[in-house]
C-alpha cells in the first residue's frame, strides 16, 4: 500500500468528525470578513472612518477560507483517488459539491434583484454570475455588482479544474504517486501568470479577484491536507506550527496596515504577500488542528456559526443594503439599520441551513467504494484496505 494510502486508512474513520479546530477556522474566517463589511458599511452611515486594521481584516478571513477549502476538499479527493479515479467517482464528487455550493447561491442571486435595484443588463449578469464567469479570467464587473461572489466563484473553478487534473491524472499514472504533482502545478502556475503580468492599476481589481490569478490559495491548503495525510512531522510541532504562522500572518497584517517593518513595496510585496499569507495561515491550520473544545459555553456558537458561515457570507452584504436603502425611505439611520441587519445576517443564514441547505445535502449521491460494485480500480489498495467515505 502507497504511504499515501496509509495515512488514509489510518484517518479514514475519524474524517468525517467534526473537527473544533476546523469550526474554529471557519468561524475565525467569517468573522473577519463581517469585521470588515459591517463595520465599513454601517460606519458609512456616520462620519466616523474606520481605521486601516479593520478594513484589511476580510482579506485574511477569505484567504483562511480558502485555505480551509483546500484541506478539506484535499482530504475527500485523496480518499476518491485511493477508491474511484474513474469518471463516475469524479461525476459523482462534483453533483456532491455543486448540491452543497450552488443552490443557496443561485437562489441567493435571484433573491438580489428583488430587494435591491437591480443594474443595467441585468439578464446579461445573471448569466456571468450563474455560470460563475464573472470572474474567471478578467475583472468583476465594474458596478460591484454582488461583488462577494468572486471568492465563491475561484472556488467553484477549482474543485472542477483540480478535482478532473487530480483524478484523471491518478488514473493515467495508475498510481497516487501523480498525486503530489498535480498540487504543485495547481500552486506554480497561478502565482506564474501573477508574475508574467505588468504591474496592474488596480491590483485587487486586476490580479486578487480573477480566478486564473488566485488557484493557488487552495492548493496550498490540498498541499496542507497531502502532509496531514501522510503523517508529516509537521503536524507533530502544532505549536511551533502557530507561531512561524502567526509569525508570517501579523507581520504582513501590519505591513498591510502601517508599512513600516518590510522593505519591500507596489507590485512585489504584493506578488509577496499572496504567498506568504497562504503558508502562513496553512501553519496556523496546522496547529488549529489540534485544538480541543475549550471555550466552555461558546463552542456551540462556534460550531453553529461555523455551520452558517456559508450563508452568512453569501447575504450579509445584500442584507445590510437593503435594510440601509430601506431605513433611508424614512430618515432611519444607524439606531435601526444595525440592530436589524444584525438579527436578519444570523437569522436568514440559519433558516436557509435548516430548511434549504440541510434538505438538499440530503440529495446528494453516495460516493461508493468500488468495492461494493465488484471491482477494485487499478492502483488502488486491496479490496480489503479501509478507505474512509466521503
Amino acid at each position: 500500500m502507497s504511504s499515501l494510502s496509509t495515512g488514509v486508512a489510518q484517518r479514514a474513520n475519524s474524517a468525517d468528525d467534526r473537527n473544533f479546530g476546523l469550526d474554529l477556522a471557519r468561524f475565525t474566517a467569517v468573522t473577519l470578513v463581517l469585521i470588515t463589511h459591517c463595520t465599513t458599511m454601517y460606519l458609512s452611515l456616520t462620519p466616523i472612518k474606520p481605521p486601516i486594521v479593520v478594513i484589511i481584516s476580510a482579506f485574511f478571513g477569505v484567504e483562511l477560507f480558502f485555505v480551509l477549502s483546500g484541506f478539506l476538499i484535499g482530504r475527500l479527493l485523496f480518499r476518491i483517488a485511493e477508491a474511484d479515479p474513474t469518471p463516475r467517482g469524479w461525476l459523482i464528487f462534483m453533483v456532491r459539491r455543486w448540491l452543497r455550493t450552488l443552490p443557496l447561491y443561485v437562489l441567493w442571486l435571484a433573491v438580489i434583484p428583488t430587494v435591491l435595484p437591480a443594474p443595467p443588463h441585468l439578464v446579461e449578469h445573471l448569466l456571468r454570475y450563474a455560470t460563475m464567469t464573472q470572474n474567471l479570467a478578467w475583472p468583476m464587473p465594474a458596478d460591484h455588482w454582488f461583488n462577494e461572489s468572486w471568492s465563491l466563484a475561484i472556488e467553484e473553478w477549482f474543485y472542477l479544474l483540480f478535482s478532473a487534473a487530480l483524478l484523471g491524472a491518478v488514473a493515467l499514472a495508475r498510481s497516487t504517486k501523480a498525486v503530489l504533482p498535480v498540487i504543485l502545478l495547481f500552486i506554480a502556475v497561478p502565482a506564474v501568470l501573477r508574475l508574467l503580468q505588468p504591474a496592474p492599476e488596480s491590483f485587487e481589481e486586476q490580479i486578487y479577484h480573477v480566478a486564473k490569478f488566485r488557484l493557488d490559495a487552495i492548493a496550498y491548503g490540498v498541499g496542507l491536507a497531502w502532509l496531514h495525510q501522510r503523517g508529516s512531522r509537521l503536524f507533530r510541532y502544532p505549536w511551533l506550527a502557530f507561531v512561524v504562522g502567526a509569525a508570517l500572518v501579523g507581520m504582513f497584517w501590519q505591513q498591510d496596515a502601517y508599512g513600516v517593518w518590510l522593505p519591500v513595496a507596489g507590485w512585489t510585496f504584493m506578488q509577496l504577500q499572496l504567498i506568504a499569507i497562504s503558508v502562513g495561515l496553512s501553519l496556523l491550520l496546522t496547529s488549529m488542528l489540534k485544538l480541543r473544545p475549550c471555550l466552555g459555553p461558546f463552542n456551540p456558537v462556534i460550531a453553529t456559526g461555523a455551520r452558517l458561515s456559508y450563508g452568512i457570507y453569501i447575504m450579509h452584504l445584500t442584507i445590510i443594503a437593503t435594510v440601509a436603502w430601506r431605513a433611508s425611505a424614512y430618515g432611519l439611520g444607524l439606531a435601526f439599520v444595525l440592530p436589524v441587519s444584525a438579527a436578519l445576517i444570523v437569522l436568514l443564514p440559519y433558516l436557509s441551513y435548516r430548511f434549504f441547505e440541510t434538505p438538499m445535502l440530503a440529495l446528494r449521491p453516495r460516493q461508493i467504494h468500488p468495492a461494493a460494485l465488484g471491482g477494485t480500480p487499478r492502483g488502488t489498495p486491496a479490496a480489503g484496505a479501509a478507505v474512509g467515505r466521503p
